[in-house]
């Protein structure tokens, strides 16, 4: 992981403090409220691969609204993982809201390289996206 100072701009380029923008979300990220059990692990990853599925879904079918209904309850049960943003950005992109999407693939960008560093070719991945937008 990589060590922001909280008054340091965000790495997701917003132009505020880190403290204001993304930290928040990286820490839930680390300290998850509800630590997994280990017996629940496995079945923890099915329900998050059914709701990435949903929103994809959602996206295909048009129904935006309910697909961004599905991302944010992917990002609250799932703090953790950064699918939830990723989709988010998918469907303000699908929506023309190109803005937004940019803003959005940047956090998720942002997530990566604080939480998992070494996800190299996602984090570039997510970057040209955001710049795309």
């Amino acid at each position: 992981m990589i060590k922001i100072g909280r008054n340091e701009p965000c790495p997701c380029d917003s132009g505020l403090k880190y403290k204001q923008c993304c930290q928040p979300r990286h820490l839930r990220a680390r300290y998850p409220p509800n630590p997994i059990p280990i017996e629940e692990f496995d079945g923890h990853y099915v329900r998050l691969d059914e709701l990435d599925n949903q929103i994809t879904d959602l996206l295909r079918e048009e129904r935006y609204d309910e697909a961004e209904q599905t991302a944010d309850q992917l990002s609250e049960e799932y703090p953790q993982d950064p699918d939830g943003l990723e989709r988010l950005a998918e469907i303000y992109a699908a929506r023309g809201d190109k803005k937004k999407a940019a803003r959005t693939f940047r956090q998720a960008a942002a997530f990566h390289e604080v939480m998992t560093p070494s996800n190299r070719d996602i984090i570039t991945w997510l970057r040209q996206q955001a710049e795309r937008m």
